[in-house]
C-alpha cells in the first residue's frame, strides 16, 4: 500500500505547477542582507544601511563625483596592498570588456582617472560598516 501511495505522489508532482517550485536565490538584492550600502551610479547618492538605527541617504557634490562609475552589481569593500580603500567585483559581477574588477576609493580632492572620489567620511564609515555594495544603475 505504501509503494502505492508513494507512487501517486510521484506521479503527482510533475503536475505541480511551475510556480509551486522554489524561487532562485535572489536574497542578493534584498537590502541589507548582503550589502549594506548603495550607490546609484548615474545620480551620484549613497544610501548607507546600518544594522541598527534608520538608512542615511547622500548626494555627492557634483566636484565629489569623479572617477569611473562601477559597473552595476555587487562590489566588496577591501584594500589594496598599500591599505587603502578599493572596490573589488566578485566573480559574479558582470563587468565590461577590459575592466579590472578593482575601482580604488579616493578623497574628492584627490581624484585621478582610475579612482572614485568619495567624500573622507563616506569613506571611514564604509571601511567601518561595510563589507559590500550593491551598485545600481
Amino acid at each position: 500500500m505504501n509503494r502505492l501511495l508513494l507512487a501517486a505522489l510521484l506521479s503527482l508532482a510533475g503536475l505541480a505547477p511551475a510556480s509551486a517550485a522554489p524561487p532562485a536565490d535572489e536574497a542578493i538584492f534584498v537590502e541589507g542582507s548582503r550589502y549594506d550600502a548603495v550607490l546609484s551610479a548615474s545620480r551620484g547618492d549613497w544610501r548607507l544601511l546600518p544594522l541598527t538605527g534608520a538608512e542615511v541617504r547622500l548626494r555627492l557634490a557634483e566636484a565629489c563625483r569623479a572617477g569611473p562609475t562601477p559597473p552595476p552589481g555587487l562590489w566588496l569593500l577591501s584594500q589594496d596592498a598599500a591599505g587603502r580603500p578599493q572596490l573589488v567585483a566578485p566573480s559574479a559581477t558582470p563587468l565590461p570588456a577590459g575592466h579590472p574588477g578593482r575601482i580604488p576609493l579616493v578623497g574628492c580632492g584627490d581624484a585621478d582617472t582610475g579612482a572614485l572620489a568619495v567624500p573622507d567620511a563616506l569613506s571611514d564609515w564604509l571601511r567601518q560598516h561595510s563589507g559590500a555594495i550593491y551598485v545600481t544603475r
